[in-house]
């Protein structure tokens, strides 16, 4: 009998649809944000952590060295906090509202 492993998930811990940018690559999946401090700035909070690491899941991976050729998707990966250019949110209207609070 073939079971699915359960889905990675911490009660405090939010998941977050986001494209990393890095300078080699995009990086399009989910973000395990922290629940700490107020709410509506887990992404901010995540960011401004001491972490060196950040946990993704579900993710599209672009070259953009190559012109964004030949997605690759992976399950899980850690993206290292240095290599990092910016983080792009993918928000609702209403979920945009409570980060920018």
């Amino acid at each position: 009998m073939n079971q699915e492993p359960a889905p990675f998930h911490k009660p405090n811990v939010d998941k977050l649809r986001a494209m990393v940018m890095t300078h080699s690559f995009g990086l399009e999946g989910d973000l395990y944000c922290p629940r700490l401090g107020k709410e509506g700035r887990r992404l901010s909070n995540l960011l401004n952590s001491d972490r060196r690491f950040i946990a993704m899941t579900n993710v599209t991976v672009i070259n953009r060295v190559n012109g964004m050729k030949d997605p690759k998707v992976y399950g899980f990966i850690q993206v290292n906090m240095d290599s990092v250019e910016f983080v792009q949110p993918y928000l609702d209207e209403k979920e945009a509202a409570k980060e920018v609070q």
